[in-house]
């Protein structure tokens, strides 16, 4: 065999230490290329993100530019202004609607306890003579 023969470079390589170095780079490399990797995974959820909320603001400045489209006339005026402030016109009336069978039950409550109130005067004053 010709051991003799070879080249200084691959008695390096071939050497303990240049099996060590040679895994030691290898380490380094596959390391690198996982944190590359990573860095990749992380830029592609952070790019999901960012594309819904994209989505949210077009949906939310769609919603604005019809609300001002809205606001613009005096009709959608007229109507916020009596949405958020119950405006009338002159002339106009509100009319508000009672349900029946709840008032019924207030008014029996509110004359037993001006009955109570009543009766409580009353002897009171019978107590006191007047």
């Amino acid at each position: 065999m010709k051991s003799g023969n070879r080249s200084p470079w691959k008695r390096l390589f071939y050497s303990p230490i240049g099996i060590v170095l040679a895994c030691i780079i290898l380490f380094s490399l596959i390391r690198g290329g996982l944190g590359i990797h990573e860095k990749a995974m992380l830029a592609g959820q952070r790019l999901s993100q960012a594309q819904t909320e994209l989505a949210d603001l077009q949906h939310q400045q769609s919603s604005l530019s019809a609300s001002i489209a809205q606001l613009s006339t005096t009709e959608g005026i007229e109507a916020e202004l009596r949405e958020k402030y119950h405006a009338v016109k002159e002339g106009e009336s509100v009319a508000v609607i009672i349900d029946n069978s709840n008032t019924a039950s207030s008014s029996k409550q509110a004359t037993s306890t001006s009955a109570e109130k009543s009766s409580w005067w009353q002897g009171l004053l019978q107590f006191i003579g007047i």
